[in-house]
């Protein structure tokens, strides 16, 4: 606006010079040629006022080519910031799919290399962000130096980067993606501190036919394969793996439709007193009754709840209703519930459940919560934190499947548990082998010297019996999880 008023402004004292200098030409010249003499002052105010609006023209003309040329590098600086990352200076996502169209539609072959750093929030959270943005321009200066002339390096998020070779073979691309997690795995200075990163790399074909968005998602998913194949590797895109997890996506949706429908559904497994062979409780086990996939057992479904956040409203959508059934149970009877570890990160773990039985009405004694030694990975504070707050209103706790290699001795021994189980996995093959019978034995010889309960589990009640019982296991501490025995979906009679 302001350019457009500078031309005007110029333009028409330009015009305006012009016109008075005909004007006055007009006048004097006839008046010349006549031979009239002129007033001695005529012309020269006439010359000096041409001069002012010329002069006048030409500061405008110049204040315009400035504002022009101030406009020019304005307009290349904001393009520049439009196809450029500010805190690493490559190229964003935007540039990086303005080269990858401009690739497809040249029908030329390319690599799509997409790189993302492991555990990138420790530097943030350890460090702080300052120490965060030095690493970002550390890993976008190793792009830079081991990536061929003419690639296209691009940050496209967080601590993603992305690169695209045009031409160049898969061997190439593996060389040059086996370059930079050798350069990122060596140890990175950041000021004060030395922090140790890798980074995982997918890798995928640019071929005719294809859109941007087509190209970016497989190696999406090929950066997937590389984490889960234990990160600080590459990957290449696999159209197996795609199917793979369009399959856990469509998991996913279901089983988040299945906690809002109501089907998930609590079955009771019985625990046997192995002294007196009655009948003290039930372990609750979820089961899914998908109207698409039928009737489903946990291990088809607890790992995706997990990984998607959705084990926690699973778990107690299916605790809710197993302790509206459970009330009306004996009053000897115990209802066991099983707590996966993801669940301890909710530091409001422990008022859900009491919120649940509160609810339902169940005392709170008859309640166990089973914790497994997974458990014990996540924040030892919170989840002792958690037990602590569950046994002080009278619910009781059990270290599930114990002897996986988690817990330590010390950490049972600190461990406020009331019960100890063993792993269906040594159970199942407890008179097979001498050195599991020895495991069993130490683990059961454990438990009634810390004067805590053992659970065998996954097996029958007679063998249970049987193994622990030859075992020294005192009357009426002991405890078998008979996996054998039917699960039921109802209550028992409390009559």
């Amino acid at each position: 606006m302001r350019i457009a008023s500078s031309h005007l402004i110029t333009t028409c004292a330009t015009l305006a010079a012009i016109i008075l200098f005909v004007a006055l030409g007009s006048q004097l010249l006839p008046t010349a040629i006549a031979g009239v003499d002129l007033h001695d002052d005529a012309l020269p105010v006439a010359f000096l006022l041409n001069i002012a609006i010329i002069l006048f023209g030409w500061r405008r003309s110049k204040d315009l080519r400035e504002a022009l040329d101030k406009y020019d590098r304005a307009e290349r600086q904001a393009e520049r910031n439009a196809n450029t990352d500010p805190a690493t200076g490559l190229a964003n996502r935007r540039e990086l799919m303005r080269a990858l169209g401009d690739l497809l539609g040249s029908k030329n072959s390319g690599i799509l290399l997409l790189l993302d750093l492991d555990h990138f929030k420790r530097v943030n959270d350890l460090h702080g962000h300052v120490a965060g943005d030095q690493l970002l321009k550390l890993v976008a200066q190793t792009l830079e130096r081991e990536c061929p002339e003419g690639s296209c390096c691009a940050r496209i998020g967080g601590d993603e980067f992305a690169v695209m070779f045009e031409g160049g073979s898969t061997r190439d691309a593996e060389m040059v993606a086996q370059t930079i997690l050798s350069k990122l795995a060596k140890p990175v200075d950041l000021g004060n501190v030395q922090v140790f990163v890798s980074a995982s790399i997918g890798l995928a074909e640019v071929r005719r036919l294809q859109k941007e968005e087509d190209v970016l998602r497989e190696t999406d998913f090929a950066l997937y394969a590389a984490k889960r194949a234990g990160r600080n590797c590459f990957a290449w895109f696999d159209p197996e793996l795609e199917r793979e997890l369009t399959d856990r996506v469509k998991l996913e949706e279901d089983i988040r439709s299945g906690i809002e429908n109501g089907e998930f559904i609590p079955f009771f497994q019985p625990l046997i007193d192995l002294a007196s062979r009655e009948l003290v409780g039930f372990e609750t086990l979820a089961r899914w009754r998908s109207p698409t996939r039928g009737f489903l057992e946990a291990e088809s479904f607890i790992e995706a709840a997990e990984k998607t956040g959705l084990i926690g409203p699973l778990t107690m959508k299916v605790i809710e209703q197993a302790l509206n059934e459970a009330r009306e149970w004996p009053g000897h009877l115990k209802m066991a519930v099983n707590i996966s570890p993801v669940q301890f990160r909710d530091p409001q773990l422990a008022q859900h459940i009491m919120k649940l039985i509160t609810e339902a009405g169940f005392p709170a004694h008859r309640l166990e919560v089973e914790i497994t030694e997974a458990s014990l990975l996540e924040d030892r504070d919170q989840v002792l934190s958690t037990i602590q707050s569950l046994k002080n209103v009278g619910i009781s706790i059990s270290l599930d499947d114990f002897g996986t290699g988690y817990a330590s001795l010390a950490q049972v021994n600190n461990l406020p548990v009331d019960r100890i189980k063993i792993d269906k996995s040594f159970i199942s093959t407890i008179v097979k082998s001498e050195q599991t019978a020895a495991i069993v034995n130490t683990i059961t010889s454990l438990g009634h010297t810390l004067n805590v309960p053992i659970t065998a589990e996954g097996s029958s009640p007679s063998r249970s019996a049987t193994s622990l019982g030859n075992m020294g296991a005192p009357k009426g501490r002991d405890i078998c999880s008979a996996a054998r025995c039917p699960p039921i979906p109802s209550a028992p009679s409390s009559k």
